[in-house]
């Protein structure tokens, strides 16, 4: 009897414990359906036993089914983009860029004002002996006026008296003449530095005027009689000196105070464009020029405007006795008027 009862309770035992370590052995799941689609279930590893080997291979189908509908996300689809409508999307209209607004424009300085040139005051004349007054060099002539003074340039002869000096040099110098005594051309037949004709030139009532002037460092007929320095000159009229071939219209020589006047001149008083003139007293009057037939000499020209600053000066501020300078500011355009020809 207790035999019997003692082993009864030995399998009863054994049946406990085998089912206490099979319920221990049973690997345990849990459901994961209701979590969210995309939760992976973690995976739990236990040594395996037989039991849960068979249990495990029982299951493989539809757990592994199951196990891949967990693990296995389905993909979520990316909405496609939007493509905008050109039409019903405006381009921004730029916003207007402003123009710069330029730098301004500093005023010029004026250029300083010079100061005004203070007035010389009058010409203090500078006396120097006759025969050491240098000539001025004839320029190459450039302007119309100066090709025109060259081109008629006369040519002068001496009868009697002195011949022609210089009267000024670049310095403003000028001749002393000579007394009234002796011969009259007694001191006075030449320069040697060379002799001088003066030019100066204008339109007069529409035409071309030319004066020529000399001068001499005396005017005397005979011993005692006459003054000391002598000016004389001679206008030549000319239609346009602009044009190829101008034509000579009168010759006004200049004669005690007057002239005398050829309109037009003689022909054999001309030589080529050049008019001929002499110079010559006759006893007891002063010296006059006229023209003449006879051939003369040439002299370097040098115009009004050639002249240096200190020479015109000197021609209009000098005084010559009883002979005035008939080409200076004062004396050329009345001196014009009075040898008018026409």
């Amino acid at each position: 009897m207790k035999t019997g009862f003692f082993l009864f309770a030995a399998c009863a035992a054994l049946v406990a414990v085998q089912a206490q370590e099979a319920t221990n052995s049973t690997v345990k799941y849990i459901d994961y359906s209701s979590l969210k689609k995309f939760t992976r279930a973690p995976r739990t590893k236990a040594p395996p036993t037989k039991e849960t080997t068979i249990q495990q291979s029982s299951l493989s189908g539809s757990q592994e089914q199951q196990q891949e509908q967990i693990e296995t996300p389905a993909p979520t689809r990316v909405p496609a983009p939007t493509r905008p409508n050109p039409r019903a999307t405006k381009a921004p209209t730029p916003a207007p860029t402003p123009a710069p607004t330029p730098a301004p424009t500093p005023a010029p300085t004026p250029a300083p004002t010079p100061a005004p040139t203070p007035d010389p005051g009058p010409w203090e004349a500078k006396w120097i002996d006759h025969d050491q007054v240098k000539p001025f060099a004839q320029p190459e002539p450039v302007t119309i006026s100066e090709k025109a003074a060259v081109k008629y340039k006369p040519q002068i002869h001496i009868v009697n008296g002195c011949h022609p000096y210089p009267a000024v040099n670049e310095a403003g110098e000028t001749s002393g003449g000579l007394k009234t005594k002796g011969a009259p051309s007694a001191g006075c037949k030449g320069s040697g530095w060379g002799s001088q004709v003066y030019g100066r030139s204008t339109w007069v009532r529409g035409v071309w005027a030319i004066m020529y002037s000399w001068y001499f460092p005396k005017d005397s007929p005979s011993s005692g009689l006459g003054h000391r320095h002598d000016w004389e000159h001679v206008i030549v009229w000319i239609d346009n000196p602009d044009i190829e071939n101008p034509k000579i219209l009168a010759v006004t020589p200049s004669a005690h105070s007057g002239y005398s006047k050829q309109v037009p001149p003689k022909a054999d008083c001309v030589d080529g464009t050049s008019v001929k003139v002499k110079y010559e007293s006759k006893w007891p009057v002063n010296h006059a020029l006229d023209s003449t037939s006879e051939g003369g000499d040439f002299q370097d020209l040098i115009m009004w405007d050639q002249l240096s600053e200190n020479a015109r000066r000197a021609m209009n501020g000098v005084g010559w006795g009883k002979a005035n300078t008939p080409f200076n500011d004062g004396n050329f355009l009345p001196k014009l008027d009075k040898a008018w020809p026409f």
